[in-house]
């Protein structure tokens, strides 16, 4: 049982980085092939919007360590 949490622990590691990288990235690369523009318009807000929070993570990461 104890293997399972660990295979169960690792799967869901994986699944944050999938869904909030690889599909996104498959999407962006279908809307770029495209001839709509809409479509670029929305994975390129979603691109920078992860890169600013990705970047605010990073910045307040040490604060909270240090705090807790």
């Amino acid at each position: 049982m104890n293997r399972f949490w660990t295979l169960l622990t690792y799967l869901h590691s994986l699944a944050g980085p999938g869904v909030m990288l690889l599909y996104p990235l498959y999407a962006s690369v279908v809307a770029i092939e495209s001839t709509s523009k809409v479509d670029d318009e929305q994975w390129l807000a979603y691109w920078i919007l992860y890169s600013f929070l990705t970047l605010v993570e990073m910045l307040i990461q040490p604060l909270f360590e240090w705090y807790v």
